[in-house]
C-alpha cells in the first residue's frame, strides 16, 4: 500500500469528457455472489514425490488448461507442467552455464501455447521452452548486448518487476515494482545501493527477436505520487489498471490512451486511530515472525538494525495517504475484470520483508494469494456482475473458469488448488 512498505523498509451511466475518456458509474450497493468455487484437483499434499513443493514463486495456465508451477528449491528453480486433471506432464529446469540451464533464475511464466518462459536473470535473458520443456531460444533483455552479462544492479530489465502474461497475444505486460540504483565512488571504490518504488508505468515486452523490445502501454495519471498501481491484461491490447485512492479501474485502448474509466463512487476512506494501530501491530508481527523462522530474513534484519529498530519504526509509522478502496487487479481468460477491495481493516496481508529482500536481491517470498477482502467482477464495458465477499484473489486465472490458489502450511510448505469459477463471473 502507498506510504507503507518505503517508511519501514526501504530507508537506503456514462459521460463523455473532453478528453473522450467513457466514465461509467457502477452501482454502490454489493450483490453478492457465491465463493463456493467447487474444487478440481490439488498439488503439493506430499502423495506423490513429484508434488513435494518448496516455494511458488510464480504460477500460470496455458491455452490447454495445462497448469505450470515454478518451484524455487535451494536457489535452483524447476517448472512442473500438470494437465487438467492434476497429472504431471513434465518437469524441466536445472541450474548451469549451459543453454536451458538456469544461472540465477527465479520466475517463470506460461504462454497461451503451452511454451514457458523462464526470466534468467543471471543470463540477461528470457529463455523460451517448447511444451516439453525443451529450450527453443534465448531472448536477450533490452539493452544487453550478445555475450554480455553486466551486474543487474545496472540493467533496469533486472530490477524487481511484476511481470503478467498477454494471454491473448502472448506478449508479456511487466511493471518496475522496485528500482535499484547502484552508484561506486571511482576513488574509494565504496559502493551506495538504494532502492525505492518503481516507475508507475506498464510494459509491454515482446520476445520476437534476439533482443526483447519494451513499449510503455499504460501510464498512472500522477506518476510521481507513491500509490497503489495495479494493472492486467484484457483482449485485443487492451489494459485495465488502477493507480488512485479512489475506486477508478481505467480502461485503455491498443495504443495506450484511457478510453473508458469504471467507477464506484464511494466515500474516501482515511484512516483513523484504530485502523493505523491495527497496521503498526501487523508490521510489529510480521517482524516477529520473521525473526522467529530465521534463516535469510532474519539476517536482513539484523543488516538494517536488528529486530528493535524495525519494531520501532512501525511504532513510529503514520498513513501519508487515504486508504486505497482496489487493493488488487487481475483479470479472466474471458476478459472479466477482478477488483480485490480493500477490507474494513484497512489493509490486506503484504510480506513487508520479503518485498525489502526483493528489491536488493530479487530473492522471491513464498507466492500466496492477496487478500481477503470483497472482490467485485466486473466487464471491461462496465457491467456490474456481482461481488464475491471475503475472498483472496486467485494466483491464476485458467480457460474454462479455472483458478488456481497457492497456500501455504504452518511450515510454509505450499500447496496449490485448482478450483473452477461457475459461468457467468468467468
Amino acid at each position: 500500500m502507498s506510504g507503507i512498505a518505503l517508511p519501514l523498509m526501504v530507508s537506503t451511466g456514462a459521460t463523455a469528457p473532453a478528453n473522450a475518456q467513457q466514465v461509467v458509474n457502477l452501482p454502490l450497493e454489493d450483490r453478492l455472489l457465491d465463493a463456493g468455487f467447487p474444487e478440481v484437483y490439488r498439488i503439493g499434499d506430499g502423495v506423490r514425490d513429484w508434488e513435494l513443493l518448496t516455494r511458488v514463486t510464480s504460477i500460470g495456465f496455458d491455452a490447454r488448461g495445462n497448469l505450470h508451477i515454478r518451484d524455487l528449491a535451494g536457489g535452483d528453480l524447476s517448472v512442473l507442467v500438470v494437465d487438467p486433471r492434476g497429472e504431471l506432464v513434465v518437469r524441466f529446469g536445472q541450474p548451469g552455464e549451459g543453454p536451458g540451464d538456469f544461472r540465477d533464475a527465479t520466475h517463470a511464466f506460461a504462454l497461451p501455447d503451452g511454451r514457458t518462459v523462464v526470466a534468467d536473470d543471471g543470463h540477461m535473458a528470457y529463455q523460451l521452452f517448447d511444451a516439453g520443456g525443451g529450450l527453443e531460444r534465448w531472448v536477450r533483455y533490452p539493452g544487453v548486448s550478445e555475450g554480455e552479462t553486466p551486474p543487474r544492479f545496472y540493467v533496469r530489465s533486472a530490477d524487481p518487476r511484476v511481470r503478467k502474461v498477454d494471454r491473448w497475444d502472448g506478449s508479456i505486460l511487466a511493471r518496475v515494482a522496485i528500482a535499484r540504483r547502484f552508484e561506486v565512488d571511482s576513488t574509494t571504490r565504496e559502493f551506495d545501493l538504494q532502492a525505492g518504488t518503481g516507475p508507475r508505468t506498464v510494459l509491454r515486452v515482446r520476445l520476437d527477436g534476439d533482443e526483447a523490445s519494451e513499449s510503455e502501454v499504460a501510464r498512472a495519471s500522477r506518476p510521481d505520487v507513491e500509490e497503489d498501481f495495479h494493472f492486467a491484461a484484457l483482449p485485443g491490447g487492451r489494459v485495465a489498471f488502477s493507480d488512485t485512492t479512489a475506486y477508478r479501474i481505467k480502461v485503455t485502448d491498443p495504443a495506450g490512451v484511457v478510453d473508458r474509466v469504471l467507477v464506484r463512487s464511494f466515500t474516501p476512506r482515511d484512516w483513523d486511530d484504530r485502523t493505523a494501530e491495527a497496521f503498526r501491530d501487523y508490521l510489529r508481527t510480521s517482524i516477529d515472525e520473521a525473526m522467529a523462522l530465521g534463516g535469510d530474513l532474519a539476517g536482513l534484519i539484523g543488516m538494517f538494525g536488528g529486530p528493535s529498530a524495525l519494531r520501532q519504526q512501525a511504532d513510529d509509522w503514520e498513513p501519508e495517504n487515504a486508504i486505497p478502496h482496489v487493493a488488487g487487479l487481475e483479470t479472466t481468460w474471458d476478459g472479466t475484470i477482478w477488483a480485490l477491495r480493500t477490507p474494513a481493516r484497512g489493509f490486506v496481508d503484504v510480506d513487508y520483508i520479503g518485498m525489502f529482500q526483493t528489491a536488493l536481491a530479487s530473492t522471491p517470498t513464498g507466492l500466496t494469494a492477496a487478500g481477503p477482502g470483497p472482490i467485485d467482477v466486473i466487464t471491461p464495458d462496465g457491467e456490474y456482475l456481482g461481488t464475491i465477499p471475503d475472498s483472496r484473489l486467485p494466483n491464476a486465472f485458467g480457460p474454462n473458469g479455472l483458478v488456481a490458489y497457492v497456500t501455504l502450511d504452518e511450515y510454509d510448505v505450499p500447496t496449490v488448488a485448482v478450483r473452477r469459477v461457475p459461468e457467468g463471473i468467468r
